[in-house]
């Protein structure tokens, strides 16, 4: 069965929050393979003109207190970036049939997807029920931690990341599923 992580950057903390960006990776959460990746930058006018979906001041100012890199994937994504439609369209066909979808807030990352997913009339390309949430997996394992490599709020760096950390955690828990 194939995993992946998802991680979207967003312009706001609702489920009708616009999308800046979804990174996404395949992997084996009950070893150390990390295969395709996927990245794409959405045009945040697309998210808010075209399907009303929502950006938050509050969010961008704390856009502005992040890292000069952060910043910067933020800024130059949205000079590439293609619409909600292509960038959805684009992330099912990135994703394998039959796949276990994982992120690192389920109240978040997964409720938003599904907003924008239902707001361009497309199907979620992933089973609800099979959806994972490493927040829980860590709260249920308090100290087990990784270095972090990459850009801290960089979809595709933190996808990787979290990735990594399933894996760690589940190493130190064979018996889990």
């Amino acid at each position: 069965m194939i995993h992946t992580m998802i991680d979207i950057e967003t312009a706001a903390k609702t489920a009708k929050a616009a999308i800046a960006s979804i990174g996404a990776v395949l992997f084996d959460p009950h070893g150390d393979w990390i295969g395709d990746a996927f990245h794409m930058h959405v045009d945040l006018e697309s998210c808010t003109r075209q399907w009303g979906m929502e950006i938050d001041p509050s969010t961008f100012i704390w856009w502005l207190g992040q890292s000069e890199a952060a910043r910067k994937s933020f800024v130059d994504g949205q000079q590439r970036a293609a619409s909600l439609t292509e960038t959805l369209s684009a992330f099912s066909r990135f994703l394998p049939q039959d796949v276990t979808p994982w992120c690192n807030g389920a109240s978040f990352d997964f409720a938003i997807l599904a907003n924008a997913y239902h707001a361009i009339k497309k199907p979620r390309p992933w089973d609800f029920r099979k959806e994972r949430c490493l927040r829980t997996l860590k709260g249920l394992n308090a100290g087990l931690n990784i270095e972090r490599k990459g850009i801290h709020h960089n979809a595709l760096d933190d996808a990787r990341y979290q990735a990594r950390l399933v894996q760690h955690i589940i190493q130190f828990n064979p018996d889990m599923d």
